[in-house]
């Protein structure tokens, strides 16, 4: 079976999938876990997958030859982490790999011994989860998102492409815990100037009726989207929902949120964040701690437009804004 094929059929065989790990374990080979956010058959699950192998393949190592994969997903709603986790952890995995904050100490909760790797760590110094970046000390290091830098370049590039912006409503996920931070800082940044923001939260898929029932009181002029891959997983909705009531949406995730519909999409580069892990998973598999890997900075940044959105919306997208991007949706 050709490589891309098998990580394809990993990505969303979850029930036949840990058979075959468990074979593979019994010849001694070191399991990574993967406890993600969304649903298996996703495309941005799957690309996680991909990319996250691609990555141990660029750093030398093999799926099947030195590293087997144990995935659980959690379908975009957080509530099922605890359970999953546990399942992964009784497998003694060499170490866990993550998606969001919360799914990090709902691990830490039932291990402080495993190592975590999260290609996705949202403002992990001001969350405690780690003591600082380039000294992690505990068993969580990573890649940061630097979402909580980007929350505020999205507004920039809200304002450009919006300039009569007044209201926007920030969405997140109130139980991933870097969300309420990153709320937090925007609203104390516009506390006293435009625009005014209003917030609604997302815990789970069965949150998205009641949320946007409030976006529709509220009338925003834009919705802004906080880093969360429970949230990414759902963004097929969420963009389609905000679509329906005339709303544009901007956020920091991957390609696939832009290719669902976002207008606006500005984050760091997927694939360099996840190969970045890989090359932290390769140092863990090799004995180091850790306690002692910096957590990794993100170096390449992508602004996607979808002018499909943004004609069905009747947005002008300013030349100035088109100049800068990396990706054109037409």
């Amino acid at each position: 079976m050709r490589r891309r094929q098998f990580i394809k059929l990993l990505g969303g065989a979850t029930v036949a999938w840990p058979l075959a790990a468990r074979a593979q374990r019994a010849g001694g080979l070191p399991t990574i876990a993967v406890l993600g956010s969304g649903a298996a058959d996703s495309d941005s699950s799957k690309t996680q997958i991909e990319l996250l192998d691609a990555g141990m393949h660029e750093a030398g190592l093999e799926l099947g030859r030195d590293y087997v994969f144990e995935t659980r997903w959690a379908n975009s709603d957080s509530s099922r982490f605890p359970a999953l986790a546990t399942e992964l952890l009784a497998l003694h995995p060499a170490a866990v790999v993550v998606s969001t904050n919360l799914a990090v100490t709902t691990v830490q909760n039932l291990s402080r011994s495993v190592p975590i790797v999260d290609p996705s760590l949202n403002a992990p110094v001001a969350t405690g989860l780690v003591t600082s970046l380039s000294h992690p000390g505990g068993n969580v290091t990573g890649v940061s998102t630097m979402a909580d830098e980007l929350i505020f370049k999205s507004i920039e590039l809200m304002r450009e492409v919006l300039p009569h912006v007044h209201n926007v409503t920030v969405m997140l996920n109130p139980t991933n815990p870097s969300n309420p931070v990153m709320l937090d800082m925007v609203t104390r940044q516009f506390a006293s100037k435009e625009p005014i923001i209003d917030s609604v939260g997302v815990r789970s898929p069965a949150d998205i009726d009641v949320a946007f029932a409030e976006v529709a009181r509220q009338k925003p002029d834009a919705l802004l989207v906080l880093t969360d891959n429970s949230l990414q997983g759902l963004a097929e909705t969420i963009v389609a929902r905000a679509t329906a009531q005339r709303v544009p949406v901007f956020g920091s995730f991957t390609l696939a949120f832009a290719r669902a519909g976002a207008l606006v999409n500005y984050a760091r580069d997927q694939k360099e964040a996840h190969y970045g892990a890989a090359r932290i998973l390769k140092k863990i598999l090799a004995g180091v701690s850790p306690a002692d890997i910096p957590i990794e900075q993100p170096t390449k940044f992508n602004l996607v437009i979808n002018l499909q959105a943004a004609k069905a919306l009747g947005i002008v997208i300013p030349g100035t804004v088109l100049a800068r991007a990396s990706d054109v949706i037409e």
